[in-house]
């Protein structure tokens, strides 16, 4: 197997960094899956230290201990700095409340529902679209393609690289590990995802995954030339992994839900914070100053230092970052769509990826992830983010949300004549009547993407 295969070189031209990629992934998970992520990089990172609730280090301490462990390891560490967000707290959050929205239960969306929604707002074009359904529709409720890459171009009339690209798309998308072959290559794809591409985790789950399976730790030290504690902790971060990554999505399956964001009314506004109350927090321990400063420390033992203070460092600020990005793309959609939150509006105003990501300057794939599997609680009741999406229609009096049309499109099928169901065009002329200009294509593709039959079944049925 090639690692190259599962790097997504044909969708993006950029060179991305471990820190990117590492920023990118923590952006993506929510709430509930960024804590177990956070506890499994502090058991794995000794440089990483929790606070405890009642730690009285202040500000000042923190950027005392950064700045002096920066100085001894910047000239080492190649990869720029992430943006940091703001810190800003909000109100507090009562036990109460907490409880409360702790207790919440959703309806649970599909592994294909969550797929075709990413590939609809990413793909880069009609052709790409295509080529992505059909991947996603081969692809297993675990999570896995069961299809031989090598009949697709004949079976899609569509070229190799096409095929190739589009299924690095999909595995770039949320759950990360989706789309792979086999189990190795799902957990490759997991660790690039994360930002550990480059990693002694990927060089030992490529080359001698088996061999972890065994537990014969010793042989892969002395074969890959790493320290045998590398390999212990290997074995450690692959429970973390999840070798069935689309088996937490399901149809009709209630699930607990944590809201990502908490939106207050004040002002005849919202006020959002975003929800990390009960994440771990972390700093980077100073105590390993002493090591890098003392001159008899082994040169190997201060770049295994240096290494994981960096890692400790992106994750900080990879978590600082998520919050400010979710809080502005949020604080955008609020703005935009007041009147769906509100309830005056029935439906979401049409708004794209592409819109946000220019009013934000940030990038479509970055508001993708913004909203990917999460969830915003108000005073009334839970959204997933995903609903402050819609396409709509131009027409003269302004873009209709799609959604708008189709509801209509299925008040009139229910209120028709049992024996003389209205035909496509007949619908088309009735929407026309209310400033609603659509063509019977659409009305036919609207009706279909309801599950209505058409006009003969229902005819026949009647």
């Amino acid at each position: 197997m090639n690692p190259m295969d599962m790097r997504p070189e044909g969708v993006q031209k950029m060179i991305l960094t471990a820190k990117m990629l590492l920023s990118m992934h923590v952006l993506q998970l929510n709430i509930m899956d960024l804590r177990t992520f956070l506890q499994a990089e502090l058991e794995e990172n000794p440089l990483l230290e929790e606070e405890e609730p009642a730690s009285e280090a202040t500000d000042e301490d923190e950027s005392r201990i950064d700045e002096e462990i920066s100085g001894l390891i910047d000239e080492k560490v190649d990869d720029e700095e992430l943006a940091s967000g703001s810190e800003d707290e909000g109100p507090s959050i009562s036990e109460e409340k907490k409880s409360y929205f702790e207790s919440l239960i959703t309806e649970k969306e599909s592994l294909y529902g969550h797929l075709h929604w990413q590939l609809e707002v990413l793909a880069k074009n009609e052709e790409q679209k295509r080529i992505g359904e059909f991947l996603i529709g081969s692809i297993d409720s675990d999570g896995y393609l069961k299809i031989d890459l090598k009949d697709i171009p004949r079976l899609l009339s569509a070229s190799f690289e096409d095929v190739r690209n589009a299924l690095a798309l999909i595995r770039t998308f949320d759950p990360s590990g989706v789309g792979a072959r086999d189990l190795k290559e799902s957990l490759l794809i997991q660790l690039i995802n994360a930002g550990k591409g480059d990693s002694h985790i990927y060089r030992i789950i490529y080359s001698h995954l088996e061999d972890l399976e065994k537990g014969d730790l010793d042989k892969i030290a002395k074969e890959l030339s790493i320290p045998l504690k590398e390999v212990e902790a290997a074995k450690k971060r692959l429970s973390y992994l999840n070798p069935r990554p689309g088996s937490n999505f399901g149809k009709d399956v209630a699930m607990r839900v944590i809201p990502d964001v908490i939106a207050y009314k004040s002002n005849g506004g919202y006020y959002i914070e975003v929800n990390d109350r009960d994440l771990p927090r972390f700093h980077v321990s100073p105590f390993y100053n002493i090591v890098l400063k003392d001159k008899l420390s082994p040169e190997e033992t201060k770049g295994y230092i240096r290494n994981k203070i960096s890692r400790a460092r992106w994750i900080i600020d990879s978590v600082k970052q998520r919050k400010n990005t979710i809080s502005r793309v949020c604080e955008y959609l609020f703005d935009i769509q007041k009147g769906f939150l509100d309830g005056a509006d029935n439906f979401a105003r049409p708004l794209t990826l592409k819109q946000v990501a220019e009013s934000l300057s940030i990038s479509e794939a970055t508001v993708s992830r913004t909203v990917s599997n999460k969830y915003l609680q108000t005073a009334t009741q839970m959204f997933a983010l995903k609903r402050f999406f819609a396409r709509g229609i131009k027409q003269k009096k302004g873009e209709i949300p799609s959604l708008e049309i189709k509801q209509r499109i299925k008040e009139l099928i229910e209120n028709e004549e049992e024996r003389r169901p209205l035909k496509d065009k007949d619908i088309a002329s009735l929407l026309k009547k209310e400033g609603i200009d659509i063509s019977r294509r659409t009305v036919a593709k609207y009706r279909n993407s309801l599950k209505i039959l058409s006009y003969n079944l229902r005819k026949k049925i009647a």
